[in-house]
């Protein structure tokens, strides 16, 4: 028979887990003596280790408080604790231990109640040698096969969180090289044109405060972040003459620029854990109106998060210097960006600025 790695072979448990000497007892319970010694003789004949007790009150003490019990052989009628009682009590403090009642007057309600706790045997005195030591070693196995069980899917647990940990480790290694191959790439664009280095941190970091004020949960904000960051990379495709181009750009040229949006879209698609972060940057040309790009995208088609790219990249660019024109001040940024309020931008993320603008310019001022 083949087995798979989630199947554990009972028959290794069937010679391994039953009790010899020195090993877990077998505790024997019956307030009558002759009773107590014939179970004990027939029982360590087979070379199990027994303990007995002709009260279930001190058989319930040393259950609870003496160690390792492997089975539990008890009379059903004694005058402190019944039989039943003690075996509920026996199985709430270790649910895995084996249980044989034996009873001189049995009847069918403490049979099924017996049974319905979860007992290996229901026997009946007087009960003959071979019987008794049939339905020991049988309960016995039971149990043995169980532990065993319990022990193999507690290994395998163990196993698959020890494999899922790793795994998590490793696509979160992959992420960040991913990552940071991409904002390697990134850098070395901005390096090329001394009027954009850093522009992108800059972008994302007014985005990331723009979400934040909008009530963005801190897994969107990150994705706003990356999108920050990673927003401009399809420029890498665009020729240096264009881009460092002073006067007004031709037609074919601006057919190049536009096309930046959707190269970087093809260089990011292939990474599955900024997908969100790349989707905003496919929309972050989009304008309310419609007249932006590369699909013309209107009002609520846009993401929300896409709108806070394009704002915070339009608001960052013109507080840049240019060799074409100085800086803008935060407050004549937000000026001109305040005629383009529901016509290039979402209203929202223009009131979400003008108040950092008024209440906090200089962290913007600092960016």
């Amino acid at each position: 028979m083949n087995l798979t790695p989630f199947e554990p072979d009972d028959r290794a448990a069937d010679s391994a887990g039953l009790p010899g000497p020195g090993d877990s007892p077998i505790v024997v319970v019956d307030d009558d003596a002759s009773v107590l010694a014939y179970l004990s003789r027939v029982l360590e004949d087979e070379g199990y280790p027994v303990e007995t007790f002709d009260s279930a009150t001190e058989a319930l003490e040393r259950l609870t408080e003496g160690g390792q019990v492997a089975l539990l052989l008890t009379d059903i009628f004694m005058p402190d604790i019944n039989g039943i009682e003690l075996v509920r009590r026996a199985l709430e403090e270790d649910p895995n231990l084996a249980v044989i009642v034996l009873t001189g007057r049995g009847d069918t309600e403490t049979a099924v109640e017996s049974l319905r706790l979860g007992v290996e045997d229901y026997l009946n005195k007087p009960i003959s040698n071979e019987d008794l030591v049939e339905s020991v070693g049988r309960a016995l196995r039971h149990r043995a096969q169980s532990d065993y069980r319990r022990q193999q899917e507690a290994r395998l647990r163990a196993e698959v969180q020890k494999r899922t940990e790793e795994l998590e480790r490793r696509s979160k290694e992959l992420e960040m090289v991913s990552v940071s191959t991409l904002l390697a790439l990134v850098k070395a664009m901005e390096a090329k044109d001394p009027y954009l280095r850093g522009h992108s941190q800059r972008v994302a970091l007014i985005a990331v405060k723009l979400a934040r004020a909008l009530g963005f949960e801190e897994e969107d904000v990150d994705d706003v972040r990356d999108a920050g960051l990673l927003h401009d990379i399809g420029m890498i495709a665009v020729p240096e003459s264009v881009m460092h181009k002073q006067g007004q750009l031709t037609e074919e040229e601006y057919v190049l620029v536009r096309e930046h949006v959707e190269t970087g879209v093809g260089i990011l698609e292939p990474i599955p854990h900024i997908a969100r972060a790349v989707s905003y940057i496919r929309y972050h040309h989009e304008r309310v109106d419609g007249s932006g790009y590369p699909q013309g995208l209107r009002g609520s088609d846009i993401p929300l998060a896409a709108q806070i790219i394009g704002i915070a990249e339009h608001f960052a660019s013109i507080t840049e210097h240019r060799p074409h024109r100085p800086a803008f001040s935060s407050q004549e940024a937000l000026d001109t960006l305040k005629d383009k309020r529901d016509v290039w931008f979402d209203a929202r993320v223009i009131d979400r600025l003008e108040h950092i603008v008024r209440n906090d310019p200089e962290s913007l001022e600092a960016l």
